[in-house]
């Protein structure tokens, strides 16, 4: 990937943030920590793909809203999260799936251990039984290293709720998990 350096119009009610953003470096810091979360929301890598990139185009769309002093990178995050969002009330009136089946990448490589394999199955599927707002917290939390206030900035609730659903996440999944983790 090129990193070409986005020089954005100045706006009328563009803050001095906005215009003075490279936006190319702000992608290539923040690309995998969106990555990331929305993975853990979808599990699934074509639709992850093409959420981050969604977010990104939003992120560039909407660069004067960014209020000074606040989190980029939190602010991002709640961009991918309403796009996962989005996605989710469109497929549901669409009524469309994405594919069961995971088709293996070619510059994987083969040599994985089994019972490594075995155990992030046995994760990804304790994951998937908590709602996507308690996987939300529980990713912004263990793998973003985010604070309570905000995780629940980024994911639209209170702090407090935020704390509820970490120890949610935790206790649900020690329990499905035990001695396999």
């Amino acid at each position: 990937m090129t990193a070409e350096v986005v020089r954005l119009p100045r706006k009328e009610i563009a803050s001095e943030v906005a215009v003075a953003v490279d936006f190319a470096a702000m992608v290539n810091e923040h690309w995998d920590a969106v990555y990331r979360l929305l993975h853990t929301l979808c599990g699934n890598v074509h639709d992850t793909e093409d959420l981050t990139q969604e977010t990104f185009l939003r992120a560039m769309n909407k660069l004067d809203s960014f209020q000074t002093g606040t989190n980029l990178r939190s602010w991002l995050l709640r961009i991918g999260s309403n796009a996962f969002y989005d996605q989710q009330r469109k497929r549901k009136r669409a009524r469309a799936k994405p594919l069961d089946q995971e088709f293996p990448d070619a510059a994987a490589a083969p040599d994985h251990s089994l019972e490594t394999a075995q155990q992030a199955a046995l994760v990804r599927v304790a994951m998937e039984e908590l709602s996507e707002l308690t996987r939300m917290v529980f990713h912004l939390r263990v793998t973003e290293d985010l604070s309570f206030r905000e995780i629940a900035e980024v994911a639209g609730t209170t702090e407090q709720a935020a704390r509820w659903h970490m120890h949610h996440a935790r206790t649900t999944l020690l329990q499905r998990l035990g001695d396999n983790i």
